[in-house]
């Protein structure tokens, strides 16, 4: 083989390392993604990358020492003239003697040969990474992994805390389709004012799942989250049209959701209180949904002035 193709080669391997680190970036970035935008993501689309970057390996590196053979003469496996003076005259049949064999140069030619054993061996192990990755992501988690049973049963709870805020009749579906809500329409929930249904993306409604059935928060954002979405929609289902008063509302009753769901008191209250210290912040690029400055202690719009605790 030519130095030239041999060079060429090498440079061709390292820039394909750099891709398939890239490509196991990708993946893990969409093991790590949302429940709701992975939902969007075919499991194979990021398999399919992993494996075509390698065949397209495999196969441009042969064609390209195909040709690069075709353009040089084969190459001899006798030693060559230059081996001979390097490494001793033991090379046409002389005993060498033990200064004569330089260990050194002869490991310096082997590496200079391309090693296409360890190329297949990395670029077997990146796809059995890439492939181990996705079936762990393409397993049932979070909604998906509850039963059809339990789903129905932790609707039924969900549906339950919203008719006591409605007022009337009320049923919570958890939208797994994303029709209604999730990524794409960038919304946790949504329900129609004074209407009888409301919808809430699988996340949240996993979050609640969690935390009524197997007792367990995870993050208390992310609990706090969860329980002022299900209070929020609730109010919109009461008939209150602003976003920033549903808010207010919402975390107030947040704390009954949240004891009804087996959350101590303090714990319920101080979930609401993280939500609404922060609602300044997450509210900032929806100014909508930030509470009126009515939303305090005492204020209008507390439900309980008579308790000092707000929400």
């Amino acid at each position: 083989m030519s130095d030239d193709l041999a060079h060429a080669l090498h440079r061709r391997a390292r820039a394909f390392r750099l891709a398939r680190l890239a490509v196991l970036a990708l993946v893990i970035v969409y093991f790590l993604l949302p429940y709701d935008v992975r939902a969007w993501i075919p499991v194979w689309l990021p398999f399919l990358a992993a494996l075509g970057l390698e065949l397209h390996f495999f196969v441009g590196g042969y064609l390209q020492r195909r040709r690069g053979g075709a353009r040089t003469r084969v190459p001899d496996r006798a030693p060559q003239p230059r081996d001979i003076a390097d490494l001793g005259g033991w090379w046409s049949g002389e005993e060498p003697e033990d200064d004569e064999f330089d260990y050194a140069r002869l490991a310096a030619l082997e590496d200079a040969r391309p090693p296409y054993l360890r190329y297949a061996l990395e670029a077997l192990a990146a796809v059995a990474i890439v492939a181990g990755l996705l079936f762990y992501a393409s397993r049932p988690h979070g909604w998906d992994a509850v039963s059809a049973a339990d789903q129905t049963r932790a609707e039924e709870v969900f549906s339950r805390e919203a008719t006591l805020i409605a007022g009337h009749e009320a049923q919570i579906d958890c939208d797994e389709s994303g029709e209604f809500v999730g990524y794409v329409q960038d919304a946790d929930g949504a329900a129609a004012i004074g209407g009888t249904r409301a919808y809430l993306t699988p996340g949240i409604c996993d979050t609640l799942y969690q935390v009524a059935f197997k007792h367990r928060v995870h993050s208390s954002p992310r609990a706090g989250r969860a329980i002022a979405v299900l209070a929020h929609e609730s109010w919109h289902l009461h008939g209150v049209r602003d976003e920033g008063l549903a808010n207010c509302y919402g975390f107030q009753s947040g704390v009954e959701i949240g004891v009804h769901l087996g959350l101590s008191e303090s714990t319920a209250r101080a979930l609401m209180r993280e939500q609404l210290a922060t609602n300044a912040s997450d509210a900032r690029g929806n100014p909508q949904y930030l509470v009126p400055p009515e939303c305090r202690d005492g204020g209008p719009e507390d439900l309980r002035p008579a308790v000092s605790s707000f929400p």
